[in-house]
């Protein structure tokens, strides 16, 4: 399977809506990763108005800037629209749910570029009560879990992990200072596709690409967002109440202040892809 379906076919199974959204989420990643550097033209505007450009995947979510330092808000569109022009040859753009999930998965793959030990892996899970394999994120517990407080004391995860690692060097009848114990419990292998250790939430992939997310912002290739696209959290959660009354009143059968249209129903019908996306 070449890099380049790789990404098509995560695509394809998140455009399809599989069971398992993640699997190619974690399939796009990998083919990101080896399509790392692959040149790709962009553009906007028509005739004598035209930008273009030759940019890479590693560029994408790098804010590129006009002549006068400004940021060029239309790079990100132009690059999506190309990547799309290669993966998706019966649309003309990325909509906004294959936006999300390719950006997680560009964060998985930026993470592995920039040194993370970031594995692709195979895994069972369950789902609707059958196993199913799928594709997975793999990476030491010190990358999935926050494993000690800023004090080196162990948190929940930390704990858990911990007592793996003595109970397996207790079966091999080896002993281990606290110091190789905390060594061993960092680097041990957790496959990111969600469920419990012992009552602790393992990451399944949105988790593991917001974690992994924090790498890229902090080498630099990719921007936080400027202050006047990014929702304050505070103001969202008014929002999304603000939403869960009105749909409230719709779904009652009681008099409302707006009345179900067309036009009303597509929003809904947008907004219940945004969510399934966001909730993976």
């Amino acid at each position: 399977m070449s890099n380049l379906s790789l990404i098509a076919v995560g695509l394809a199974e998140v455009r399809e809506g599989s069971e398992i959204v993640s699997s190619g989420v974690v399939r796009m990643a990998e083919g990101i990763v080896a399509s790392w550097s692959a040149p790709i033209r962009w553009s906007y505007g028509k005739g004598d108005n035209e930008v273009s450009g030759i940019s890479c995947l590693a560029e994408m979510f790098t804010d590129r800037r006009h002549a006068d330092g400004s940021v060029d808000g239309k790079f990100l569109p132009a690059m999506y629209r190309a990547v799309a022009d290669c993966f998706l040859p019966d649309d003309d753009d990325f909509p906004p749910a294959y936006k999300m999930q390719f950006k997680r998965a560009w964060s998985i793959a930026s993470a592995s570029k920039l040194g993370v030990e970031v594995s692709f892996v195979d895994a069972d899970v369950i789902r609707k009560g059958k196993r199913a394999k799928v594709r997975a994120v793999e990476v030491p517990a010190a990358v999935a879990f926050d494993l000690y407080d800023e004090n080196g004391v162990p948190t929940a995860a930390g704990k858990v992990i911990e007592g793996d690692v003595r109970r397996m060097l207790k079966r091999q009848r080896k002993k281990a200072d606290d110091a190789t114990v905390r060594k061993l419990a960092e680097e041990t292998p957790i496959e990111c596709i969600g469920g419990k250790i012992d009552g602790v939430a393992v990451p399944a992939v949105t988790a593991i690409a917001d974690r992994l997310a924090a790498y890229s912002v902090a080498a630099g290739i990719a921007s936080k967002g400027s202050r006047s696209t990014r929702v304050p959290a505070d103001k969202f959660v008014d929002s999304v109440d603000v939403v869960i009354k009105a749909l409230s009143v719709l779904t009652e059968k009681t008099e409302s202040d707006f009345a179900p249209s067309d036009a009303l129903d597509a929003k809904l019908r947008e907004l219940n892809v945004l969510i399934n996306a966001y909730l993976g």
